[in-house]
Formats: C-alpha cells, structure tokens, sequence
C-alpha cells in the first residue's frame, strides 16, 4: 500500500496533495485492487475524493483525450457530489429521508446511488435533492500532520509518511495488517 493510498484511508487531504505534487502515482492499487480515489470513496472521506479528482482532471489536461485518467475526471465534473457525504431535501415522494444524511457511491442515469448512514438502504436521487454535508465531521479524529512529515510528504519520501501513518498517526490505529 502506498502512502497516498494511507493518506486516503485516514483522510488526510493536504499529505495527498503534497505526495501528489511530487510525483504520487494515482493508478497504483493495493493488493485489494483498490486505488486511493476508491479507498477514499469508500471511507466517505469527500475532500480527499476531490483531491484526488482534481489530480485526474489535471493529468486529464496533461494527457489529452485518451488519457488514462479521462473516465475520473468526466465523473468529477459530471457528478460533484460522488463519494461525498450529503444530505437529502426536498423529497416529496419520501419525505421521511428529508434531512437523512448518507454517501453518494455511485452516479448513473442521472441520479446518485445514496448510501443512508446507519440503515444500510440505498436510494436513487436526483442531484437537485442532495446538498453536501457540513464538514462539522470533517475531522474525523484524525491527528493533524507534524510539519516534519508533511516536509517528507513534499519530497515524495513515501517511507517516512508511511512510517507516520502506520504509528498511529492516520488516526485510524495505525495501518492495517500485513500492508
């Protein structure tokens, strides 16, 4: 597992942007198969999902049409909201979901694929009746970075983020297993 894709898992948004300007390579999966964009999503972690969109679209301008990063940079700008935490309104037709919060996963045909906190039901919504969530979950407990690994973060040291993270520092209780 790579340090973006830690950084992805623990929500740390500003060591992604600092591993990605020196070179952080996007497309590398983890042995899951996984990228970073889909440990983000998956987490829920909505700003590193745009960190990470924005990188793609950036790639996107580098590469031209054709680019390997194309498929994700048309789903940031189509679909805003996707991978984020949102808040449902202005459901008529179900209006006991107003005011339910959940994680756009998915984005088809128009509408989301809404992920409802605490129920396990999805539903379909119009992007016109979800709204971001406020960011007062931002946090999510994660320690902030100490300047020395964010200065580690900007020369692309992968080893000593990782080390970092893996300590305890991701917030999340150290790295995972055997990764």
């Amino acid at each position: 597992m790579t340090a973006l894709m830690q950084a992805a898992l623990f929500n740390h948004p500003a060591i992604m942007r600092r591993l990605l300007r020196a070179g952080a390579d996007t497309a590398a999966r983890a042995e899951n198969g996984k990228t970073a964009l889909q440990l983000a999503k998956e987490k829920g972690h909505a700003e590193c999902v745009k960190v990470l969109a924005e990188a793609a679209a950036a790639a996107d301008g580098r590469a031209g049409a054709g680019g390997a990063s194309s498929g994700a940079a048309a789903a940031a700008e189509d679909a805003p909201l996707l991978g984020q935490r949102v808040v449902l309104g202005g459901l008529s037709s179900r209006p006991e979901l107003n005011g339910q919060r959940g994680v756009a996963r998915s984005f088809e045909g128009g509408r989301y694929a809404v992920a409802l906190e605490g129920g396990g039901e999805s539903v379909r919504v119009r992007p016109g009746n979800l709204s971001p969530a406020a960011a007062e979950r931002a946090s999510s407990g994660a320690a902030a970075a100490p300047d020395a690994v964010i200065a580690a973060a900007e020369r692309g040291e992968e080893e000593a983020v990782l080390a970092w993270l893996d300590s305890g520092g991701g917030g999340g209780g150290g790295g995972p297993a055997g990764g």
